[in-house]
């Protein structure tokens, strides 16, 4: 697999004109506002493991080559300043989803008299924008979303690649759109092999998100709890179920976590001067767990089992290997149960 993990930050969007009026900013320092906190809150939560952030912007001269490149392979055609993906072009689109033609026909996208099928979607629209629009051989115009993405991923992985993410409710059309641009463009099969797709965070019953009015911003939530708390809470819950959010939990959690931290210290200080290098075996269950699937909920579960354990061993050399196997799991976790281990 590669190892380099990149996150995108869409710095193209109608809201982020609309954002930058309501705050009396230039669109640019307005993104530099929003992309400076992303980022805190990002380092604050410990995420390490993403090599670099992408604006979406850098990548306009790639997008226009992808759109152009599906034109003349007959898989695009232009209209009146935009261009359109023909999905009549690409049978395997809605296989991702599981749709067929007849069901895709009941969900169509950007409502347009101009386009040949409803489900067609834009790969480059023309716009009114003064604040974001760029030149490009059907003129002044903004990307589509969809393409957006594929440049940056294209650009810094190749036409296929391992991993992509996102939450289920990107499967159609954006995943759907993705995959079509890419293997029609490329003729390679599949763009992604794995795709992981997690549920949505709710509040009463309703989708957390901006326009909802419903949002919880990290920053707030680090200010009231402690990092290790906010992290066991979302480790505790299964990436692929609907998850209603619950602060109340992260408080108990954050209890727990003190109770859990508290006993490995215990078992820190009754350790053996001379460690084991290996858990010997104990944190196979806790692998497995996570090889299932992901299944951070049986996993955090088992992490509790074994600190329960170490606490009552009194067998020195089975005391080093559990505290090995909880070192290694906190550290897999980004939990720190361990000094050295987070």
């Amino acid at each position: 697999m590669r190892s380099h993990d990149s996150g995108h930050i869409t710095d193209i969007d109608e809201s982020i004109v609309k954002g930058a009026k309501r705050r009396r900013r230039t669109v640019e320092s307005f993104l530099e506002l929003n992309e400076r906190a992303f980022l805190r809150d990002v380092k604050a939560l410990g995420i390490s493991t993403i090599n670099s952030f992408e604006r979406v912007s850098r990548y306009l001269p790639v997008m226009i080559q992808q759109a152009s490149g599906l034109v003349r392979r007959g898989h695009a055609y232009r209209t009146d300043g935009g261009v359109y993906f023909d999905v009549e072009k690409f049978p395997d689109f809605g296989k991702l989803s599981r749709q067929s033609r007849d069901e895709l026909a009941l969900r169509p996208l950007e409502i347009s008299p101009k386009k040949r099928n409803q489900v067609d979607f834009s790969l480059w629209r023309p716009t009114t924008s003064t604040e974001q629009r760029w030149e490009s051989p059907w003129g002044l115009g903004t990307p589509g979303w969809h393409i957006q993405d594929t440049a940056v991923s294209v650009a810094n992985f190749g036409p296929q690649y391992d991993i992509h993410g996102g939450a289920r409710e990107l499967i159609y059309p954006h995943h759907e759109a993705e995959i079509a641009q890419v293997e029609a463009l490329t003729g390679l099969k599949p763009f992604v092999r794995y795709w992981v797709h997690t549920g949505l965070l709710t509040i009463d019953g309703r989708k957390m998100s901006k326009s909802e009015g419903n949002v919880y911003y990290a920053h707030d939530l680090l200010r009231r709890h402690d990092v290790n708390s906010v992290r066991l809470y979302f480790a505790g819950l299964h990436h692929r179920k609907d998850a209603e959010f619950d602060e109340d939990s992260i408080e108990s959690l954050g209890e727990k976590y003190w109770e859990w931290k508290g006993r490995v210290e215990s078992v820190q200080r009754r350790m053996p001067r001379e460690d084991a290098t290996t858990d010997g075996g104990k944190l196979t269950p806790f692998l497995r767990a996570l090889d299932d699937d992901i299944d951070g909920p049986r996993a955090v579960k088992l992490l509790g089992s074994m600190v329960g354990e170490a606490a009552r061993e009194r067998d020195p050399r089975l005391l080093a290997r559990l505290y090995a196997a909880i070192a290694s799991a906190s550290q897999i976790l980004g939990i720190g149960l361990v000094k050295d281990a987070n």
